[in-house]
């Protein structure tokens, strides 16, 4: 029997609908503030509990977390401790979320990370290591930057399939979908297409809901120094 938890959401954070076996939530522009993402760290933790964290290096790389703190050169952390959250830092980049009957994860997917396979190795080292299918694991794509805003240059057309790109306005680039390309990884990796809920908000265009990276440098605001916390822990 799936196992699904309700919880209410803190202020400044937002839900899509329940992950089983899990509680999942999206920070925004007003759980943050304008304060180092150290400082978001620590409010995050007095409200919260405790939180494990990435430095993340936009690589292929999961990790174990067995306690609170900051976990370097990685970009996916997964646990089996039940008091534990899982943070994901984003301002543009896919953050996702897997929860299973034994384990959850948590996984900073910006192109690189997707090139490389950052969510097939994070589904393979929670199938393996805890004796599931993939298909036990449901999966939480949160709020990033969405295909009209995000322009690449046309070499992209050789890394990723062709129906997560379209012509930019802009001759020689392209326009990329990071969410849609994250779900088909996802689903190709064994994950049932209807464990897959994408919450589909970009941070580019909510500006006072989400930061965003190209936003920032587009306006030259202060902002370009924020991010987001996407978390995730065990039920």
């Amino acid at each position: 029997m799936i196992q699904v938890a309700t919880h209410p959401t803190p202020r400044g954070y937002l839900s899509a609908r329940t992950l089983p076996h899990a509680q999942h939530i999206f920070g925004t522009v007003e759980e943050s503030g304008w304060v180092s993402i150290d400082d978001s760290i620590r409010r995050a933790t007095e409200r919260l509990g405790p939180i494990a964290h990435m430095a993340q290096v936009h690589s292929n790389r999961v990790t174990y977390a067995h306690t609170s703190g900051l976990y370097t050169e990685c970009d996916a952390l997964y646990t089996d401790k039940p008091d534990l959250w899982l943070a994901v830092k984003t301002a543009d980049c896919v953050p996702v979320l897997i929860s299973s009957p034994d384990a959850v994860a948590a996984v900073h997917a910006g192109w690189r990370g997707l090139e490389s396979e950052i969510l097939a190795e994070t589904i393979a080292t929670l199938t393996d290591t805890y004796g599931l299918d993939a298909t036990d694991l449901h999966v939480a794509i949160g709020p990033c930057i969405c295909q009209q805003h995000y322009e690449v240059d046309g070499s992209f057309a050789n890394i990723f399939p062709e129906k997560f790109l379209r012509e930019s306005e802009t001759e020689g680039k392209l326009m990329l979908d990071v969410a849609g390309l994250a779900a088909w990884q996802v689903q190709q990796a064994g994950v049932l297409d209807f464990h897959i809920q994408t919450m589909n908000r970009c941070t580019f265009e909510e500006e006072g809901v989400f930061y965003s990276h190209r936003r920032a440098v587009q306006t030259e605001t202060l902002e370009g120094n924020g991010r987001q916390l996407s978390l995730i822990k065990r039920a």
